[in-house]
């Protein structure tokens, strides 16, 4: 205590959190060579370092630089071990308000809100859920249908989805023929096999979910494929093992269970399509639906919006 102050001195101030680099200074493109990279960002481990590579013939390949596990033990080929179940508001982190993203890789618009909201999860004071769920179950359920089976919205979305990207800075390629290619393109396996690992290792939730995303919007791969869901385990992180264990449980009635659960929630907070972004706040649950409403999910929270790719300076 302070002579004469009767007050004792203020306590030192929090370090500031950083928050990860924005994908624009992570992917660097190189118009001579034709290729994307991405350098991985210290503040974000889960990001692994890669290289896409453009052929002559447009085909692509991507190479990785090893990264350090995220799963400790796990990821080093121990034993497999379930995560505890993590599904509603139960455990969420204590003073932060609980944001639930409900997502499909099928859709381009969730890759954006999928990775702005990665972006705003170290900026603002949420916790920010994963739930991987089923996009063609939600439309099932409720009547909806594909909005690019429309021929003038289709015409308007190519043209929508190429300037969100820009603006976004997700590199979603986008073509007139990529509509046929997605109604043409299953995937209930990713989901089941995010979803199994959702159960089991759920820090590789993200990474796993940005590389599907990565070889569906920007490598054109077809994700249904079992070698390709294979590769993408493998780029996200996952040993060989425990690619081909969580392979093996996706027909499991536990995982298609769980998947079914996770779509049928979304759709009762009023979920119609992808992204649903669900946020627990003042004892209730705010839908938002959109990767262009997470300004007023700010508002809606009391978190202040800064823009698609907030600075780290910010």
């Amino acid at each position: 205590m302070e002579k004469g102050t009767g007050s004792l001195p203020a306590p030192p101030k929090p370090p500031l959190r950083t928050p990860p680099l924005p994908l624009k200074l992570r992917f660097k493109r190189e118009e001579a060579k034709g290729t994307w990279s991405r350098d991985r960002a210290p503040t974000e481990p889960s990001l692994r370092a890669y290289e896409l590579k453009t052929a002559a013939d447009g085909s692509r390949s991507a190479s990785t630089v090893p990264r350090p596990p995220r799963g400790g033990a796990a990821a080093a080929g121990a034993p497999w071990v379930a995560a505890p179940e993590r599904d509603g508001t139960e455990g969420a982190v204590m003073g932060r308000t609980l944001v639930e993203l409900f997502y499909d890789v099928v859709s381009p618009y969730s890759w954006l809100g999928f990775e702005v909201l990665c972006r705003y999860q170290h900026i603002w004071n949420i916790d920010l859920r994963f739930r991987p769920a089923f996009l063609g179950g939600i439309m099932q359920a409720t009547g909806n249908k594909p909005p690019a089976m429309l021929p003038k919205r289709a015409e308007y979305l190519l043209k929508d989805i190429k300037r969100m990207a820009k603006y976004y800075q997700v590199p979603v390629h986008i073509s007139g023929d990529d509509f046929k290619r997605v109604l043409g393109t299953g995937t209930l396996g990713a989901m089941r096999f995010i979803t199994a690992i959702d159960m089991t290792q759920p820090q590789y939730v993200e990474s796993l979910s940005r590389e599907f995303w990565l070889r569906f919007w920007s490598q054109r791969e077809d994700i249904s494929q079992t070698a390709n869901i294979l590769a993408a385990a493998r780029q996200a992180g996952l040993s060989s093992e425990l690619a081909q264990k969580t392979l093996e449980m996706i027909s499991s009635p536990a995982v298609k269970n769980r998947l079914k659960e996770t779509t049928e929630e979304a759709i009762k907070y009023g979920a119609f399509g992808m992204p649903a972004v669900v946020a627990h706040f003042n004892g209730e649950p705010h839908l938002f639906f959109g990767s262009d409403r997470l300004e007023l999910l700010g508002s809606i929270i009391g978190e202040k919006w800064l823009g698609p790719v907030p600075s780290p300076k910010m």
